[in-house]
Formats: C-alpha cells, sequence, structure tokens
C-alpha cells in the first residue's frame, strides 16, 4: 500500500480511511474528504492488514526481543496499537487540537510495513519505551498519561530521524519573497523542527511568494487502485486526509509519479498550511515553475457541484441511513389477557380448578329481615346496628335452599359460648349461614372436604 507521491520527501497516501469496500449507495452523497485524519479501525483490522502486520510482527520479535519476549504481541495487538497511536496523534497533534507538542508524524510512516520500514520502528520504539517506563499496557486515552506519552512520541520521532525513514526538510526562502512573509515562514519552519538554510544548492525545498490567486474549487488526484476502488488525494490537504472512492466515481487512471528535478519548488503555501494542519504537506500540491505559476506533474480531478461519488472509507463523512421507524407494539396481547407480562417470562398456567364438579351456589340467597324493636335508638351505633349496605339477619331460622344439612358443630358440644348477639352479615356474603356450611366453602375450601388430612374435617 506503500505509494510515493515526492520521491524527494518520501510522501506516501495513507490509507487511514475506512475498508468498507462494499459500502451501499454509491451516488447518494456528494465527494467530500474526510473530515479529520483519524484511523479506521476497519482497514488495521482487516485481514489483508493483519497479514502484512506479520512481516512487522516478526522484524520487533527479532530486533526488539527483550522489549516483546515476556508478552509477544500477534498482529491483531498490533493493529490495536497502531490504532491507538494514530487516534492519540489526531488528539493531541491534530488541526483541532490547542497547542500541539509536536508535529505530526508523517502518514506513510505508519503505512510503510516492510522489514525495518516506518511502521517497524515506530511499534519497536513505543514497545521499549513501555518497558522502560514500567507500563503493564499502552494508555493512550488517560489524560493523567499524556504528558508520557507526547514524550514517548518524540522518542519515536527520533527514531524515524536516525534510521532515515524521515527527513527533515532543509529550506532555502528565495530573496523575491517579501520580508516579512519571509521571517513568518521562518518561525514557521523552524517551530516544526525544519531547518533553514541561504545555500539553495544545499536546500531540499526552495520557498517562492504566494501565488497571486489561489483556486477555490475542491479537486481530488488518483493515487492508487486497488480492486474496484480508487485512492485519492485532496488537494491542498495532508496525505492523512486520502481516502477511498469507487473506481465508478473517479473519472481517470492512476498516473505514475513524474520525474522531479531536486530541490522542490513550492510557493508560499506549502509552509503556511503545514502550520494550519500541524503536518507537513504534500509538495505536489504546490509546485511552481520559474515564473512562479503552478505546476501540475499530474492530472487533478475537479469536483463540480452535481457531480457525486461517496466517501467509502470515512464514516465521519458519509451519509448514514435514516433509523427506520420502530414498529407499533402489537396489541394481540392485550387481547389474549397478557398485558403486564415481563418480556421473556412465560406465560403462567391457570391452577386447576378443584371445585369445578361442584354445584353452584344459589345466586340470591332467601334471608328473613328481622325488623328492630321500637325502643331501638338509630342515631346511636350499638351492637344490634347494622353496617352500611349490610342486613341483620336472623340465625333462629335456617335455610335449607343452597345449603348442605353438615352441621358446624357435633351434637354434644355444650362447651361452646353460647351466641347471644346478632351476627353482621355484609351484602356481599349474605349467603352465609352459620349453621350449615354452603358449596362456596366447599370450593374455597375444598381440603376440609375431601378426607385426606385428618386435621381439617368439616366439624372444623
Amino acid at each position: 500500500y506503500n505509494v510515493t507521491l515526492g520521491s524527494g520527501s518520501g510522501t506516501m497516501a495513507t490509507m487511514s480511511g475506512g475498508t468498507n469496500l462494499g459500502f451501499p449507495g454509491i451516488n447518494q452523497a456528494l465527494a467530500h474528504r474526510k473530515k479529520d485524519s483519524s484511523p479506521s479501525a476497519r482497514f488495521w483490522e482487516s485481514p489483508d492488514t493483519l497479514t502484512q502486520l506479520e512481516v512487522v510482527r516478526q522484524w520487533i520479535g527479532k530486533h526488539y526481543k527483550k522489549y516483546v519476549l515476556v508478552d509477544a504481541p500477534s498482529c491483531q495487538v498490533l493493529a490495536a496499537v497502531t490504532l491507538q497511536l494514530l487516534q492519540f496523534q489526531e488528539d493531541a497533534f491534530g488541526r483541532q487540537a490547542p497547542n500541539p507538542a509536536l508535529t505530526k508524524l508523517p502518514a506513510h510512516c505508519f503505512l510503510d510495513l516492510q522489514p525495518g520500514g516506518g511502521l517497524c520502528h515506530i511499534l519497536g520504539t513505543a514497545y521499549k519505551f513501555k518497558v522502560e517506563q514500567g507500563w503493564r499496557r499502552f494508555d493512550l486515552q488517560n489524560p493523567s498519561r499524556t504528558e508520557r506519552n507526547v514524550e514517548m512520541f518524540g522518542v519515536i520521532e527520533k527514531a524515524l530521524i536516525q534510521n532515515n525513514c524521515v527527513s527533515i526538510p532543509v529550506v532555502f526562502i528565495d530573496p523575491t519573497v517579501d520580508l516579512e512573509l519571509s521571517s513568518r515562514l521562518t518561525g514557521i519552519i523552524i517551530k516544526h523542527k525544519g531547518a533553514i538554510t541561504e545555500d539553495s544548492i544545499m536546500a531540499t525545498h526552495h520557498i517562492y511568494d504566494s501565488l497571486a490567486s489561489t483556486e477555490e474549487d475542491e479537486w481530488m488526484r488518483p493515487v492508487m487502485r486497488k480492486d474496484k476502488h480508487v485512492l485519492v488525494h485532496w488537494g491542498m490537504h495532508p496525505d492523512s486526509y486520502d481516502s477511498w472512492l469507487s473506481s465508478s466515481d473517479v473519472e481517470g487512471d492512476v498516473e505514475d509519479v513524474p520525474h522531479v528535478e531536486r530541490p522542490w519548488r513550492v510557493h508560499a503555501g506549502w509552509v503556511l498550511d503545514t502550520d494550519v494542519f500541524n503536518e507537513w504537506m504534500n509538495e505536489e500540491d504546490y509546485c511552481v515553475n520559474e515564473r512562479n505559476l503552478p505546476f501540475i506533474l499530474r492530472q487533478r480531478i475537479h469536483l463540480q457541484e452535481d457531480q457525486v461519488c461517496l466517501n467509502l472509507f470515512d464514516s465521519k463523512s458519509t451519509p448514514f441511513k435514516k433509523r427506520r421507524r420502530s414498529p407499533s407494539p402489537s396489541t394481540d396481547g392485550r387481547k389474549k389477557g397478557k398485558k403486564g407480562r415481563r418480556r421473556g417470562q412465560q406465560e403462567e398456567e391457570p391452577e386447576e380448578d378443584l371445585t369445578k364438579d361442584m354445584e353452584d351456589p344459589t345466586p340470591v340467597p332467601n334471608m328473613e329481615v328481622v325488623t328492630l324493636p321500637k325502643n331501638v335508638n338509630l342515631k346511636k351505633d350499638s351492637e344490634n346496628t347494622p353496617v352500611k349496605g349490610g342486613i341483620m339477619a336472623d340465625l333462629g331460622k335456617e335455610e335449607d335452599e343452597g345449603r348442605s344439612e353438615i352441621p358446624r358443630l357435633s351434637e354434644g358440644e355444650d362447651n361452646i359460648t353460647e351466641q347471644t348477639h346478632h351476627i353482621i352479615i355484609p351484602s356481599y356474603t349474605s349467603w352465609f349461614n352459620y349453621n350449615s356450611i354452603h358449596s362456596i366453602e366447599k370450593r374455597a375450601l375444598p381440603e376440609f372436604f375431601n378426607g385426606k388430612n385428618k386435621s381439617k374435617t368439616p366439624e372444623m
């Protein structure tokens, strides 16, 4: 996946975008670049990437053996660590980061998966730093460890420079550049650890005055093709913003990088935009000729307002499907008497009716109303005053209809206290008779009538 965009700068196209190659709805969104350079877990966890990481894993196991001997990382672990490093770099050093301590590491270093390449030195140095700090694991999301993590990135940057994975720009500012602008450019270059030289022959970059007019429309440049997809570079944006599009939406072939004489001839925008994004920009976007006019090395696809294509890999810039409306709750449960039953709870089986074969009670029992004496004070509550809604039952007369002949008390039980007062019976239990057992009582208390329990008999 390593594609050199500028042989002098070593800049490579990045695949930090996602890898959802089968994303539907290609013609549903205007082409647009990524909003930032956040990494894609789908790319780093894809089978193809994990296969390539095997080379990195073996190289680290050989050259950083003492630092990974105890807990040798798998390809999946290396992918996860790389994701953490990329995300931390975006959060701590990205365009939106306030006062970043370091310039972002070049995107091509993370995608150089060759033995001894950029990613080998990045991960090897990171594991070495972890062991030296006594860390049990990487924790790049912990705010309390931010300072140490920034220090680790500084060590990684030095390792990349020492192993020629990153080259420091040596800049010569043309004398024709305005003095005030020249001073500003010098400050930016030094801030990002570049070098200033007055020897044009020793310089890797020659800086010329800013262009009189800049292109306002958005354009992209195809840099690599894979299957049915094309990796495109967005003009005037760092390589970490490159993204994958469907090949059907990109008109034009991927062109080889033409040979360009060194040093690079770029206008001042290359330095100014480097400070904006806190990442060294792609020189090809800023090339100028001897007359300080834009010098286009490869084709540029300018996007029109009616041109549509979809960024397949960036979840932040692709449209999302509208969430389908949830179906209305079914009313069948209410009809079947299941209301209130929790999800997953089994429906309770109805209990067996032990008195289903017994006779039904008389709907309206025959009761005799007792007339109270005239000398009873109705205004004053007394023991003979019936409750509201109730009637007075005369216990002296026995009602036979709807009742069995089983007496409540056995003959000879004269040790029971004599009942001297009327019993107040509410209207809803008017079927009750103290001297006989009703069929309702048999249904409610079947254990007293089935003869299975000696302590529970009808006489009780």
